[in-house]
C-alpha cells in the first residue's frame, strides 16, 4: 500500500512594502500641511485666591465685568456692587469708566470678566481690548510700579481672569 503524500502548500507572504509606501506619503504630506494652521488664543491668569491680609487697601477693587448678550455689568467690590451698566455698543463709555476706576486704584492691574454663554466671541476680543488700554490718544492714567513709583500709562487692567457665569 502506498500511502499518497500530499504536498503542502505555502501561504502567500503579503508585500507590505507598497503600503508602507503610501503611509509615509500620507505622513509626509500631513506635516506638511499643519504649518498652515494658525491657531489664536488668548492669554488668562487663573482666578487669584488669597486672604485680605495680602492686600494693603482696605477696599480692594475686586473688578467684575459681566457680559450678557446687549449689556455690559461692571461690578466693584467684594459684594459684587453695581457700578454702571453699559449698551454693547457703547464700549467708549465702557472704556473711560474704567479710566475712572483706574484713577481711584492705580495699582489694581486685574479684571474678571464674565462672558454669558451666547455672548460671541468677536465681541469678547472687543471688550479685553477695551478693558486693557485705553482708547482715547493722549489720554493717560498714574500707573504704579513695583517700587511704588508712579508714571504715566495707557495700561488699565491688563491682567484677565475669565470666570463662567451661575
Amino acid at each position: 500500500m502506498a500511502i499518497a503524500r500530499r504536498k503542502l502548500k505555502k501561504a502567500p507572504k503579503l508585500n507590505l512594502i507598497p503600503i508602507l509606501d503610501a503611509i509615509f506619503i500620507f505622513i509626509f504630506f500631513l506635516l506638511m500641511s499643519a504649518q498652515f494652521i494658525d491657531i489664536y488664543e488668548i492669554g488668562s491668569d487663573a482666578p487669584i485666591t488669597t486672604s485680605s491680609e495680602n492686600h494693603p487697601e482696605k477696599n480692594p477693587l475686586n473688578l467684575t465685568v459681566v457680559l450678557s448678550k446687549n449689556n455690559i455689568v461692571i461690578k466693584t467690590g467684594i459684594d459684587g456692587i453695581i457700578l454702571k451698566t453699559v449698551k454693547l455698543k457703547n464700549l467708549k463709555e465702557y472704556n473711560k469708566t474704567l479710566q475712572e476706576l483706574k484713577k481711584q486704584y492705580p495699582n489694581e492691574n486685574s479684571a474678571i470678566l464674565k462672558p454669558a454663554r451666547n455672548f460671541k466671541y468677536e465681541n469678547i476680543v472687543k471688550v479685553i481690548d477695551q478693558t486693557r488700554l485705553i482708547s482715547e490718544k493722549n489720554v493717560f492714567v498714574t500707573a504704579v510700579d513695583d517700587q511704588n513709583r508712579k508714571y504715566p500709562s495707557k495700561v488699565l487692567f491688563d491682567k484677565i481672569i475669565f470666570e463662567t457665569q451661575d
